[in-house]
């Protein structure tokens, strides 16, 4: 069985040169960089198509969406834009041949499994394997930008079954993002967080809940996990705050004495149980 399954390889590749891409180019052109790499046309189909998710998923207010375009581009885009200034990319991505022969054959699997075509055991696992070099050449050049990344792990994603992200979320504290929802929930929903993050130094990861009522609890070991919570009365509270948690098995942590690496909130409302 591969590391990573398909959906996640396809998601864990694509967002890790997303946010290599907004590094580098924000690096080069400043804020406004999405418009000095696409024409206008390009980015007035960006925009289209984020209002068009905001519309699908935030139609009851239950969910944000990423107000960054790069989101919103397709992976030969995103090739595209690597080839294009490859000179700024280079230091990150190494060879060009190499990564050129990589991305394209990821590509060709990316296609067969959006159109729902089964990969045979062994692309499976060349998927798998190509992501897990993308994602560690990324993170290798980004822990190069911050020597604690070059120790402590990472969260890539930590998103909620109702569509709330950390891609949407404020930054309290670098590696410790607070998620504000519009959610409102009752004892009895069922929450499911899907996790992954990176550690450079490949040991195991280790996550954690903490619900509202401040009870903690974690059996979710590896880097893409899911973390499922029951809502209890005990978690009522019209500023609730479920807390996702990330620890190495390491002596060190990046927040220390608390044993964590990495953390995200989601705020919610928890009301009581309808009548």
């Amino acid at each position: 069985m591969p590391l990573m399954q398909p959906p996640v390889a396809l998601a864990s590749c694509e967002r890790s040169l997303r946010q290599l891409l907004t590094h580098v180019l924000n690096a080069k052109f400043g804020a406004s960089w999405i418009h000095q790499v696409f024409d206008a046309e390009t980015v007035t189909k960006l925009s289209e198509k984020r209002t068009e998710e905001e519309k699908r998923r935030t139609k009851r207010g239950a969910a944000t969406v990423p107000s960054n375009l790069i989101e919103y581009t397709e992976f030969t885009q995103l090739t595209r834009l690597i080839d294009r200034y490859w000179e700024l990319f280079k230091e990150a991505m190494g060879e060009k041949k190499e990564i050129s022969v990589l991305l394209a054959r990821f590509g060709a699997l990316r296609n067969a499994v959006a159109h729902s075509r089964e990969l045979l055991p062994f692309e499976e696992e060349l998927l798998s394997a190509i992501a897990g070099e993308i994602r560690n050449r990324v993170t290798i050049h980004m822990s190069g930008k911050d020597p604690a990344d070059n120790y402590f792990p990472r969260i890539e994603l930590v998103r909620d079954s109702l569509g709330n992200s950390s891609e949407t979320a404020m930054t309290v504290q670098p590696h410790m993002l607070a998620v504000q929802t519009a959610t409102t929930l009752r004892p009895g929903d069922v929450v499911t967080f899907t996790c992954r993050a990176v550690d450079p130094q490949n040991r195991t990861l280790t996550w954690f809940l903490q619900t509202p009522e401040g009870r903690r609890y974690s059996n979710h070991e590896g880097g893409d996990v899911e973390i499922t919570w029951e809502v209890r009365k005990q978690d009522v509270h019209t500023r609730a705050d479920a807390l996702v948690m990330l620890a190495s098995d390491g002596e060190y942590h990046r927040f220390g004495a608390t044993g964590f690496d990495a953390s995200v909130s989601f705020r919610y409302e928890v009301l009581p149980p309808l009548p």
